[in-house]
């Protein structure tokens, strides 16, 4: 992992630090959930392919989605509906119900934290700096 990517890490574990708050609402550790859909969705993601193929662990990667699907939930609460399910991660759809019962106590945790930056966090950079650095040479040629 380079000093990018151990920065977003950080960014990320800072993040998702701050959404313990989602763990003692109701008997269900809703922070918790959300981690758990985004890692398994992400061991079976990798399912068969060397480790050394990824450059942050399976757990990083799902603090990720979880942070960043709840911040995209933010930023456009009526982003999925309901017939979204079968297209996206189910933990993005949890995620919108998450922020749509408890959107006060999200935006007071996070009060300090750039949404937009959150909502905008890239898997590949976390995953695989090089490609990411490459895409993004394509994309300004």
């Amino acid at each position: 992992m380079n000093k990018e990517q151990k920065q977003i890490k950080k960014v990320i574990d800072k993040a998702f630090s701050q959404l313990h708050i989602l763990s003692n609402i109701t008997w269900t550790p809703y922070r918790d959930e959300i981690f758990n859909m985004n890692k398994k969705d992400e061991k079976r993601h990798r399912y068969n392919r060397p480790s050394s193929d990824f450059e942050a662990s399976i757990n990083d990667c799902a603090k990720m989605f979880t942070v960043k699907n709840i911040a995209e939930s933010l930023l456009n609460v009526e982003k999925y509906k309901v017939k979204d399910l079968i297209n996206i991660r189910k933990s993005a759809l949890y995620s919108q119900s998450v922020v749509e019962n408890y959107r006060d106590r999200i935006v007071e945790a996070w009060k300090d934290q750039d949404l937009k930056q959150l909502a905008n966090l890239d898997y590949i950079a976390l995953i695989d700096w090089k490609h990411y650095t490459e895409i993004l040479e394509r994309r300004s040629a």
